[in-house]
Formats: structure tokens, sequence, C-alpha cells
């Protein structure tokens, strides 16, 4: 098996809410200290841990931290995330690094889980729409896997935006990175829900001469959206916008939002002039209207990653039947539809078959959604239908 991945030499993803940082954004995380970084300005990218790992992979080893994102998935026989990887990627990915200290290309930066979407793949620790929805009604609770919230959580929620944000001093500490890393190439934001934090704009200031990156569901009203679009034109900004479904389905899989409302908002930012495509994340659920949203607005480029952290939820795990009919829609479809179609082929195994039926069942329970969008077999079989 080959360990290496370059994208360990060039990439970072930071969560200020948590004082976390992700060499590669599907690297098991490592808590900063802060004092340390204060003393050691232009490390971040250098810490002793992403120094050791990067030794490790030059020697072709494994490393904890991307056993974590992928190598447990390809010693399964599954698709990793580094396997799925859009283009532009993959050709950086093969061009090999040796220099452990090798500057940083790409900053990923997540400035607040503050969301007002709980989408059905998501979590308490990206969203505090997710994290009151736990708070109400406890954990969701599957067999070997919960989602709930952790004190962190509910501490950072009771704090004022401005506490949690550019006041404190992570937040400064980031900035002066930024500027540092003289060969930074890359900055993408990312939530939570970006465009509700209200230190996007300092943020922005500060990454001027970069190309900028905004990843979102869109979950603001119009008119906020309306203000950032016109504060930000002329800059080089890629929106990269989540979606992969349409109409109930949309609004099933991205609860929180309307499906008329999201394409009023796509056509802002088209009009606008900005560069956009779609962050597509790939699960069963939305296997089966993929390719209705692909024939809406597949004029736009679209950078596909499977479901990661809930395997109940992987494009596999569907029933024959189901399978088979998203199967033939999607390869028929030939580029990314067909690409897509490969990852349903793999077998299911029973306890992401129990735990899908469990998780739709609680889903069905604590929020106004309806399970009949969905095929009757795929129901029966995950045992969603039957009762508690």
């Amino acid at each position: 098996m080959d360990y290496y991945c370059s994208t360990k030499f060039t990439d970072l993803m930071i969560s200020v809410q948590s004082r976390l940082l992700y060499n590669c954004c599907k690297a098991y995380p490592e808590r900063l200290n802060v004092d340390w970084l204060e003393k050691n300005p232009g490390r971040l990218f250098h810490t002793d841990t992403m120094l050791e790992d990067r030794g490790l992979m030059l020697q072709n080893k494994s490393c904890v931290s991307c056993h974590h994102g992928c190598y447990k998935h390809e010693e399964q026989g599954v698709v990793s995330p580094r396997q799925q990887m859009a283009n532009n990627q993959i050709k950086r990915s093969n061009d090999s690094i040796t220099d452990p200290n090798a500057p940083l290309k790409d900053l990923t930066i997540s400035l607040t889980t503050d969301c007002n979407m709980a989408c059905v793949y998501c979590s308490p620790e990206w969203s505090t729409t997710w994290q009151r929805e736990v708070d109400k009604d406890g954990p969701y609770v599957m067999e070997g896997h919960q989602i709930k919230n952790n004190n962190w959580n509910k501490l950072w929620r009771n704090l004022k935006q401005k506490s949690r944000g550019a006041d404190t001093k992570f937040f400064k500490l980031i900035l002066n990175e930024i500027k540092l890393a003289k060969e930074l190439e890359i900055i993408t934001l990312i939530g939570g829900e970006p465009l509700l934090n209200n230190q996007i704009e300092e943020l922005l200031e500060t990454a001027k001469g970069k190309r900028i990156k905004i990843v979102t569901g869109l979950g603001v009203n119009r008119q906020r959206l309306a203000k950032l679009l016109e504060k930000t034109k002329g800059l080089p900004i890629l929106w990269k916008v989540s979606g992969e479904s349409t109409g109930d389905f949309f609004e099933f899989i991205r609860y929180g939002l309307d499906w008329d409302d999201f394409k009023k908002k796509i056509e802002m930012i088209n009009n606008a002039n900005h560069d956009l495509e779609f962050q597509v994340t790939m699960s069963n659920l939305s296997a089966f209207d993929f390719h209705n949203f692909y024939k809406t607005f597949g004029d736009f480029p679209m950078n596909v990653l499977a479901v990661s952290g809930m395997p109940y939820l992987s494009p596999h795990v569907l029933d024959k039947d189901s399978k088979d009919r998203c199967f033939e829609t999607l390869d028929k479809m030939g580029g990314k539809p067909k690409a897509i179609a490969k990852w349903l082929q793999a077998e299911s195994s029973d306890i992401d078959r129990r735990n899908l039926g469990t998780y739709l069942k609680q889903l069905k329970y604590r929020r106004t959604v309806d399970l009949g969008i969905f095929p009757k077999s795929f129901l029966n079989w995950s045992g969603a239908e039957r009762p508690n």
C-alpha cells in the first residue's frame, strides 16, 4: 500500500472554535497550543506532530492521523477520500514533495459552527442547529455510533459571536500566519455556515492577493447574500455551494432550506459574475435524485465526495432494487454520474443496514420530514418503516 500523499505537505484546515488543526481535511486533528504559536510565529503548518507524520510518509509508513481519514477505508477495499479528490487535487497529489518543511499552499478555515441548517450527514461538530436539536431530543443512538453534543459545543454556543471569533487571540494569530505564509495560494472559508459570521469581511481583507473559496450551503437570507456579493465584487472568489439533490429530496437532506429559495440564490451568485461550482456530498439518500440535480446544474463544475464519518449513509448502503435502479440511471448518463454509479457496487454490511434504519426512524420522530419520498423497498430493507 502506498502511504504517501502530498496533500499532507500542502494543505491545512483550522477550526477556530475548537483550536484544532487538520493536516488535510480528512486527517485526525491535533489541538493547538495557542501560547506555543504566539512564541513560534510562522510555524502553524509545521508543528512537531505534522513534521513527524510527513517523515513517516516519506518512509512509506502509516501515520495515525491519516489512518482515520483514508487508510482504514482503503484497507477495507472502500474508496477513500484521497482517491475521490477532484482532478486538480489528484494532479497535485501526483507531484512528490520530499521536504517535511514544505510551505503551506492551501489553507481552510472554519470560523464557527454557527449554522441554521441540519443536513442529514452533518453533526453537532459543524452545526449549531444540530446542537440545539440534540439538546432538545437527546443523542441519536445507533449500534456503535452516537451523534451527540460535547461540553465544548455547549460552552461555545453560549458565548456571543464576537467573543468566539475575531476577538480571540487565536483568530488574530491566524490572520498573522496568513500574512507570514508567502507561498500560500488558496484560502477556503467553511463553517458551519460561513456567510453567517460577522468576521468574514476581515478575513477576506487579510486574504487579498490569494485565491479565495467560500464553501456554503447558502443558509442566509437573500438580503445578506446580496450585501456580501456587493462587497466582494471584483475579488477572485470561487463559491463552492453544497448541493446534490432537488425538490423534496433537497429539503430532506439539507434540512432547514427551501429548494426554490436555493435556486434563486444560485442565480444571484451567477449574475454577480463570480465563479461557482457545486460541492456534492454523495450519500445513499442523494443517490435517488442526483440525476435530477445534475440535469439542473450540470453546466457548472462539480466536486464530488462520498459522505464520511457515517458509514450507514455511504452511497452503497442500498437495497438491491434501489441499487440497481440508481446504478442504471446514473450509469447511462455518463460523465460524473457514471463514475458515481461505481460507488454503489460495494456490498452493504448488516450493521450499516440496521443503523440506517434506526437513523431514519429517529429523523422522522424529531423533524418534519416525510420518509415517503424514498422507495418502499429501501425503507423496508433498512427497517425504517418498522415500529420501534
